[in-house]
């Protein structure tokens, strides 16, 4: 992620592919943390208007050790110990229940939440809570995570008890390798990478990672396997309360240059994007535009191959639609500012009128 690439964009024709999103069918929530003083709540809700069969299914953590990705059996609303709880809901029904164990030891784990009826759209939330007898004494919300390519995560440890929590879990069924880039203003501190064998999970706050970064401000900047997307979550801890914190996709921007068959040059401009799954999605200005005017583009990009689109007015005042197919032959720029050692893009326009 580091090197950069400029965009010196060519009329060449190129392949390209594309992998769909996971459907909001399949939800994980990276982290559940239970025993001892904790529980967590967990809340499923059926966005469609027909009947849905939901499947909950809880994976050990990286407090299990060797055991990490196995099956963890929990108590859902102090029923028996089990791994998998299956819930048929009513159209828009929701569905909230407490998770907890007999173990007083605090251990950590992930869940995932799967529709198994076609169609079956669903969205959950958890609630992280710690509990003085029946007295509630800490409680934080977080939203079922979106999975990411490249994801960016705020890092603030100034306070005296402040740290920042990163999780993240591979829920597919071949290993991923994550790298977690770490900045302290615009300065590159330090690297770290770890790979997650299927249902493994990994939970671990900024200290832990970099034991040298010590009571800073900074920046994760995070990137999956080629092709590869998992989800993460983020949680900013101020002794003894927890915080929900954002994990953001990664945008990256890059000058180009259109050039015809003859080597001339047609068009300059940008075009600036957020990674969102395999999609992109940003906006883009010629250098011809008025100042400050921009349109939308939207797109898809697996590997190094990627595709967009963008409405354009004529000069008949007629709309068409510009479709770009491009590749790329390195990592993606996050840096407008080409370099020595960039990397030129190739692809194909064409202009639909």
């Amino acid at each position: 992620m580091r090197r950069n690439i400029s965009a010196i964009v060519l009329f060449a024709c190129i392949a390209f592919a594309f992998t769909p999103l996971q459907a909001q069918s399949d939800l994980a929530i990276p982290q559940i943390t239970v025993g001892g003083p904790f529980e967590t709540v967990l809340q499923v809700l059926n966005e469609v208007g027909t009947s849905n069969t939901v499947v909950i299914s809880v994976f050990q953590g990286s407090s299990a050790g060797a055991a990490n990705g196995t099956a963890f059996p929990v108590r859902f609303d102090g029923g028996s110990p089990t791994a998998q709880l299956t819930i048929t809901l009513n159209p828009f029904q929701e569905f909230t229940t407490l998770i907890t164990i007999t173990d007083a030891t605090p251990r950590n784990g992930w869940i995932r939440i799967q529709s198994t009826t076609a169609g079956g759209k669903i969205s959950a939330n958890l609630l992280f809570r710690t509990r003085s007898g029946s007295t509630v004494t800490d409680s934080v919300g977080v939203a079922s995570s979106q999975r990411f390519r490249h994801a960016v995560i705020q890092v603030d440890n100034r306070e005296a008890a402040a740290d920042t929590g990163v999780a993240f879990v591979n829920p597919d069924s071949t290993p991923v390798t994550v790298t977690i880039d770490l900045y302290q203003a615009d300065k590159f501190f330090n690297t770290f990478s770890i790979t997650l064998n299927p249902n493994q999970h990994f939970a671990k706050f900024v200290s832990e990672i970099f034991s040298t970064f010590g009571k800073q401000q900074g920046s994760l900047v995070i990137e999956t396997s080629n092709g590869r997307q998992i989800p993460y979550l983020t949680l900013r801890f101020d002794s003894p309360q927890l915080t929900g914190g954002p994990t953001r996709a990664l945008g990256f921007v890059f000058q180009y240059s259109v050039k015809n068959s003859s080597g001339a040059t047609v068009e300059t401009g940008f075009w600036m994007f957020d990674f969102i799954g395999f999609d992109l999605v940003g906006i883009g200005r010629r250098d011809t535009d008025p100042a400050g005017q921009f349109f939308g583009v939207r797109g898809g990009w697996f590997g190094t191959n990627f595709q967009f689109t963008y409405r354009i007015t004529f000069t008949d005042g007629t709309i068409g639609m510009v479709v770009f197919n491009g590749t790329s032959a390195g990592p993606e720029s996050t840096r407008p500012t080409p370099t020595a050692d960039s990397v030129p893009i190739t692809g194909k326009v064409t202009t639909i009128k």
